[in-house]
């Protein structure tokens, strides 16, 4: 009886708990949305103040030169005071005053536009990072809104592997928090952004279709072009999400779209080589190959600085041994696996995905001597 009351404590003090995350997070993003909002208001603002700012420094440079000019016709009138009238005299000191006036005034307001230019770019830097630190913490709450509504029913026996087993759910938590994130930023900072974009540019074509229909006809076949890189770049992001070619065709020709369009796209020579015979595999194995490469070169982008990237796959009856080579900086192995960085997360997470399927991971490498992973997972039906 006592052990069951414990067990409805728990669960209502872990309810409460997750009552409370699920409110602080909805208020949390309601924060992020509204520096969102006015992040872009901002924005907007500082755009049209910078094209003011512009329009001011050309208004301060064409009134200094009209009041050279002034100044002197003024000294000429001033060195031959008896050729000129008096009415000519008197209108040449009041031009130069008036635009010595006009000159001061401008650069005031010159002045004061680059302060308010300066003070709104703050703002804006402070927003981002506001909107950064919100969204950091929605993660963070979504991962121990996970982590806690989980299935509860066999706490006994998971308490006793807990730190383990902690670790090993927030790792897998955070790693989907991130993708999703990422998915997400890629759809808001390319799809997103073009379909925004048409809809723009099809209202200015709707406006301008009884007035200029030539230039109708040239914005449609922009617009075209748009709709066809924003449906590209919605198939990489599904690629990159789950490879159909994977479920369709098998880990090699998978493997060798992606290191095409790898090479294609960040300018490292990328090569391919396979041993054995071709056949496929169970998907799991599959998957935990694919990502595994995927992860490696990801590194090799963002850190290696390397110039060529090669994978060998060597297939023999009972196992696969994998090879991923680049002539990149490397690193010090033994102080990234302790320190834990970030770029240094993603050999964990191979380490982790090749060990769950019974697999070993061995990482080689040295500053300025390239880096090798190598990767061997058994065959089993």
């Amino acid at each position: 009886m006592a052990a069951e009351n414990n067990s409805k404590l728990l669960d209502n003090a872990i309810q409460a708990t997750l009552e409370a995350i699920e409110d602080g997070k909805h208020q949390v993003y309601e924060i992020a949305e509204s520096a969102r909002k006015e992040g872009q208001a901002l924005r907007d603002e500082l755009t049209a103040l910078q094209k003011l700012v512009h329009e001011t420094i050309s208004e301060v440079d064409r009134l200094e030169a009209r009041y050279r000019l002034a100044r002197k016709k003024l000294a000429d009138v001033s060195r031959d005071f008896d050729k000129y009238t008096e009415d000519a005299i008197k209108q040449a000191y009041d031009d130069a005053h008036y635009l010595q006036t006009q000159v001061m005034v401008t650069r005031e307001r010159e002045q004061q536009l680059r302060t308010r230019r300066d003070d709104l770019d703050r703002r804006l830097r402070n927003l981002e990072q506001t909107i950064a630190r919100a969204e950091s913490l929605i993660t963070q709450l979504d991962v121990a809104f996970s982590y806690l509504s989980g299935d509860l029913q066999h706490l006994g026996t998971a308490l006793k592997n807990a730190e383990q087993r902690q670790y090993l759910g927030i790792r897998v938590i955070l790693a989907q928090e991130e993708e999703r994130k990422r998915v997400a930023r890629e759809i808001h900072d390319g799809p997103a952004q073009m379909m925004a974009n048409v809809v723009l540019r099809a209202e200015i074509c709707e406006k301008m279709l009884d007035r200029d229909v030539a230039k109708v006809r040239t914005e449609l076949r922009d617009l075209k072009e748009m709709v066809r890189a924003s449906l590209a770049e919605v198939r990489q992001i599904i690629f990159g999400l789950r490879p159909m070619a994977l479920d369709d065709l098998g880990i090699v020709p998978t493997l060798r779209r992606y290191l095409a369009d790898f090479q294609e796209k960040n300018k490292i020579i990328s090569e391919l080589k396979v041993f054995g015979r071709e056949k496929r595999f169970n998907s799991g194995l599959e998957v935990a190959i694919f990502r595994s490469v995927q992860e490696a070169l990801n590194n090799v982008t963002k850190h290696a600085k390397a110039r060529v990237a090669t994978v060998k796959l060597e297939l023999a009856e009972d196992h696969i041994l994998v090879h991923i080579d680049d002539d990149g900086v490397g690193f010090a192995v033994e102080d990234a696996m302790v320190s834990r960085e970030d770029g240094h997360f993603g050999l964990l997470g191979i380490q982790e995905r090749i060990q769950l399927l019974d697999g070993k991971v061995e990482i080689k490498s040295a500053p300025k001597m390239g880096t090798r992973i190598m990767i061997s997972l058994p065959i089993r039906e």
